[in-house]
C-alpha cells in the first residue's frame, strides 16, 4: 500500500553499499508504516492545510512532492531504525534513521512556518466536478424534487 510516498521514494533515501541496498523497503515491510506516517504528517500538517486537501493525499501521485519526501524519509527511517534494532544490540543516538527523522521534520516544520511552499495543490476529483446545481434543486431537470413542489 502507498499512501504518501511510494516504495521507489522510499528506497531512495535508504543506504546502500557498494550498489546494493543495505535494507530495501517492500510493500510487506512499510504497510503498516504508510498508515502511521499518512496518519503523523496529515495530522502534523492539519493548522496548515484544510481537512480535504490532506485526505485527498491517499496516493504519492496526489502527495506533493516535499510532503512525498517528508513521508518517504520518515518510512525509510522507522524502517532503518526496525532493522538496526534487530542486527545490533546497541543504537547510537545519532545514527542514520534519526538523521532522515530530523530532515523530515525540518521539512514538515517548514511547511507550517511557510518557509517551504507545497505548490500548486489539486482539489480532490470528486470535489472538483460538484457544481451549484448539484447541491440545490432546479426545477428543469428530473429530480424527485424541485423548488415549486408542493410539499
Amino acid at each position: 500500500m502507498e499512501i504518501l510516498a511510494s516504495i521507489d521514494d522510499i528506497n531512495a533515501e535508504l543506504p546502500s553499499q557498494d550498489d546494493s541496498p543495505v535494507i530495501e523497503a517492500t510493500e510487506e515491510n512499510s504497510n503498516l508504516i504508510q498508515v502511521s506516517v499518512a496518519r503523523i504528517v496529515r495530522g502534523y500538517l492539519s493548522p496548515v492545510v484544510d481537512g480535504a486537501t490532506l485526505m485527498s493525499w491517499d496516493e504519492p501521485i496526489a502527495t506533493p512532492d516535499i510532503v512525498r519526501e517528508a513521508a518517504a524519509k520518515l518510512i525509510a527511517a522507522q524502517l532503518y531504525f526496525t532493522y538496526a534494532a534487530r542486527t545490533s544490540l546497541t543504537i547510537d543516538v545519532r545514527n542514520f534513521a534519526q538523521l532522515l527523522y530530523d530532515q523530515a521534520m525540518v521539512i514538515l516544520n517548514g511547511i507550517i512556518a511557510g518557509t517551504i511552499l507545497l505548490g500548486p495543490t489539486v482539489p480532490p476529483a470528486a470535489m472538483a466536478a460538484i457544481e451549484l446545481e448539484d447541491g440545490f434543486p432546479v426545477d428543469d431537470t428530473d429530480r424527485a424534487f424541485t423548488m415549486s413542489m408542493e410539499l
